[in-house]
């Protein structure tokens, strides 16, 4: 079976992220996130502000596939990243939870994500939205790819 651990992410992630935003009408992006930077060691506003909320979302859902369950301390830990300081060393800074605490809350409601008390798990209906992009996207790969067709069989 072909799951999205076997899709690169670079590949499988802003795919995922247009399937959300065109059939996902439970994520929607918080009025804010046009203009914020996604945390506090980014110097910028992320490149494409209307997207960025579902890619996100998208790499939320993809690290809840490997890594279950997953807590807001959990992403705000993956998500981290170093803190310039000028002449100072960098340090590591956490990232903020609240985005991605709202994603998860609407991840919920669209039903692809569970809650429990150890954190959050993915549901059936998005495991299987997930194994179904991976295989479609995998089927792209091997066409170009005819080596990894042995894989499909």
């Amino acid at each position: 079976m072909i799951t999205p651990k076997m899709v690169p992410a670079d590949i499988f992630i802003p795919k995922l992220a247009q399937y959300l935003r065109e059939n996902v009408k439970e994520l929607q992006p918080a009025e804010w996130s046009y203009f914020a930077k996604t945390s506090s060691f980014n110097e910028r506003v992320p490149d494409n502000p209307e997207i960025w909320w579902y890619v996100r979302a998208a790499s939320l859902l993809r690290k809840l596939y490997s890594i279950s369950p997953l807590g807001v301390g959990t992403t705000r830990r993956l998500y981290s990243g170093l803190k310039r300081r000028g002449a100072k060393p960098p340090r590591t800074v956490k990232a903020p939870g609240h985005a991605n605490r709202l994603i998860l809350r609407q991840l919920e409601k669209a039903g692809l994500v569970i809650r429990t008390k150890k954190g959050r798990v993915l549901s059936p209906k998005g495991r299987s939205l997930l194994d179904k992009l991976s295989y479609e996207m995998f089927k792209e790969l091997a066409e170009k790819k005819p080596e990894l067709k042995k894989y499909l069989e």
